[in-house]
């Protein structure tokens, strides 16, 4: 009865399909920009450069999962007086991570990404994505929210993503540096 009501629940406030047992790691501000809940059409990652050279690389570093999706539905919603749309999106090949098969993503029209969406309506519908999401914890519930972006199911989005996963992990954190007597 309980997974029935939590169940319920979870799909009337939008989860994004996530389950408390989700793996996640520290959702950081420096995430935002990573996971912006926007839509790109950069088939060539490696076409970009500036500032966004080394988002790529960050965001499939930070992703708690990333997965080709092909969203199965688009709708518009009016969330606490602000429009928003909702993205059903259904998982057909997991890259990293773990998720259920289908999630829902949510962007709002006060978010950078909300155009990005509007924009792309029907390539949405009817093109796959290559979808980064990082799981958020909320404080006091067992919901999670679900930050994303998406890129387009491209060869040259998919080498480097498997190219960045083959990768060792630089963390700050964890780097020594050594000093010779």
């Amino acid at each position: 009865m309980r997974v029935l009501i939590a169940a319920i629940a979870c799909w009337g406030v939008g989860c994004a399909g996530a389950s408390s047992n989700a793996p996640t790691t520290d959702f950081q501000p420096s995430d935002v920009s990573l996971f912006d809940n926007a839509v790109d059409l950069v088939d060539a990652p490696v076409i970009v450069e500036g500032q966004w050279s080394g988002a790529f690389e960050l965001r499939v570093a930070r992703a708690d999962l990333i997965a080709v999706v092909a969203v199965d539905s688009l709708s518009s919603d009016l969330v606490k007086r602000r429009s928003a749309y909702r993205l059903t999106v259904r998982i057909r090949d997991r890259l990293k991570g773990t998720s259920s098969t289908e999630l829902v993503l949510r962007v709002r029209d006060d978010e950078a990404g909300y155009q990005s969406v509007r924009a792309n309506e029907d390539r949405l519908l009817h093109n796959s994505f290559v979808a980064f999401i990082k799981w958020e914890a909320v404080a006091g519930s067992p919901d999670l929210i679900a930050h994303w972006h998406l890129s387009p199911d491209s060869g040259a989005v998919r080498d480097k993503v498997e190219f960045f996963l083959r990768q060792p992990v630089r963390d700050s954190h964890t780097e020594v540096e050594v000093i010779e007597p």
